[in-house]
C-alpha cells in the first residue's frame, strides 16, 4: 500500500510539474505571470492578453430627426445604449458601460428598408471605470425572426480603452414597432428594445 500512495503522489507532482512551475526541461527557468518582478536576477514578463469582454444586458435607443417611412428621405440619426452586467476574461475588470453617437448624423435616402444604417459610424463608449473608446460602426446586419427584428452592428475600435479592438453591437426591436410607424403618417421615429455588447482583440 505505501508504494501505491507514493506512485500516486509522485505522479500529482509530475502532473503538477510543467514548465511555468518547473521550467522548460532545458535548464532555463520558467516564466511567471507577474510583470516586474524578478527572480534571481531574471525579469518575468507577462504574456500578451486576449481581452474578451461580453455584456449581455441592455437596452439601446434609436431616434430619427425626420420620420423614416417605406419611401427614401434624409433623417438626423442618433443612437443610445446602455450594458451591463459586463464579463471579462483576462481584461480590465469593467462592468458597464454606456455607449452612442457623438451626435445626430445626417442619413441620406434612409427607409424603413434599411434601418441598419441607424447606429452606424462613430461610437463613443463610456466605460464605468471613466475610460473611453471611440468605435467606428462600419458593417451592419438585419435579422428577422419571428416577431423580432435583430440588428447586429461590427466595428473597430479606433482610439482610448482597447485600441485595435473589434466591437460587436447587437439590438433587438419589435417588429411591430417598425411596421406601426413606418405606416403612420409621421414616420418611425422612434425605436427601442434589448441590447447586448462586445469587445474583442483578434
Amino acid at each position: 500500500m505505501r508504494a501505491t500512495s507514493w506512485g500516486v503522489r509522485g505522479l500529482v507532482l509530475v502532473g503538477l510539474c510543467g514548465p511555468l512551475a518547473c521550467g522548460d526541461g532545458g535548464g532555463r527557468q520558467g516564466r511567471g505571470t507577474l510583470e516586474g518582478q524578478e527572480s534571481g536576477g531574471m525579469t518575468i514578463e507577462r504574456p500578451p492578453e486576449k481581452v474578451l469582454i461580453t455584456c449581455p444586458i441592455g437596452h439601446g435607443e434609436a431616434k430619427y430627426g425626420t420620420g423614416v417611412k417605406v419611401s427614401p428621405r434624409d433623417s438626423a440619426v442618433s443612437f443610445q445604449a446602455t450594458v451591463s452586467n459586463c464579463v471579462t476574461v483576462l481584461g480590465s475588470a469593467v462592468t458597464s458601460a454606456t455607449l452612442g453617437s457623438e451626435a445626430p448624423s445626417l442619413v441620406r435616402g434612409i427607409s424603413c428598408a434599411d434601418l441598419a444604417r441607424a447606429g452606424a459610424g462613430r461610437q463613443v463608449v463610456t466605460w464605468n471605470t471613466t475610460e473611453t473608446s471611440t468605435v467606428l460602426m462600419s458593417q451592419s446586419h438585419v435579422s428577422v425572426q419571428d416577431a423580432t427584428t435583430l440588428v447586429t452592428q461590427t466595428g473597430k475600435v479606433l482610439s482610448g480603452k482597447f485600441q485595435g479592438a473589434t466591437a460587436v453591437r447587437t439590438t433587438t426591436f419589435l417588429s411591430t414597432d417598425i411596421d406601426n410607424g413606418c405606416r403612420s403618417d409621421e414616420g418611425l421615429t422612434f425605436l427601442k428594445g434589448p441590447a447586448t455588447f462586445s469587445v474583442t482583440y483578434p
